[in-house]
């Protein structure tokens, strides 16, 4: 479970044969919306961040997927992935208090699990990949929080415990992001 935010929920995919991170979401429901952050791989091989919220995920009325660019939550929610024209003009404002919660959450949750090639530690981390003989992206897992990842299909998977898997696949219909499936035998 996360050590930083109780009341979040988080999701990981890693190719240790291939380009390491996949994927790593973490996110929070408040009443009836889903908000969160990921960063992942592209079809480009850069790791985009965004922020996102699924509003009113947990009801059965129209639901909106609006994401900001990148990690710009001044710049607000610029896309609706569920719209026909994606592109938000003029782009709709972040509630202050969701922008608050983000925040923080986005970092701890960096600092938990991630390393950037910016990261004092990052050439270190590089090392214990190389020596293990694991890939490793420009984003990365720290090494030391692969053990907790299962590790019984070819894509390493991390589950928070209350994590609603729904969430991760709504949003892996529609993201920018390459890794659209876990893999999983449904």
């Amino acid at each position: 479970a996360m050590k930083t935010h109780p009341d979040s929920e988080c999701f990981l995919a890693y190719a240790p044969r291939g380009g390491g991170l996949l994927c790593a979401v973490v996110y929070r429901a408040r009443g009836d919306d889903v908000y969160g952050w990921w960063v992942g791989r592209d079809a480009n091989l850069e790791y985009p961040p965004g922020f996102f919220m699924l509003e009113n995920y947990y009801t059965t009325h129209e639901q909106a997927f609006l994401t900001t660019t990148g990690g710009d939550l001044m710049g607000g929610w610029t896309h609706d992935h569920d719209a026909r024209q994606a592109v938000l003009d003029p782009a709709l404002p972040v509630e202050e208090a969701v922008a608050r919660s983000l925040d923080p959450l986005q970092f701890a949750f960096t600092r938990e699990w991630l390393v950037y090639p910016e990261d004092a530690h990052a050439a270190e981390q590089a090392r214990r990949y190389a020596d293990a003989e694991l890939g490793m992206g420009s984003v990365a897992v720290r090494f030391d929080c692969l053990g907790r990842f299962d590790k019984s299909q070819p894509v390493w998977r991390y589950f928070s415990r209350g994590l609603d898997y729904n969430v991760i696949e709504r949003l892996m219909r529609c993201w920018p992001l390459d890794y659209k499936t876990d893999g999983r035998a449904d």
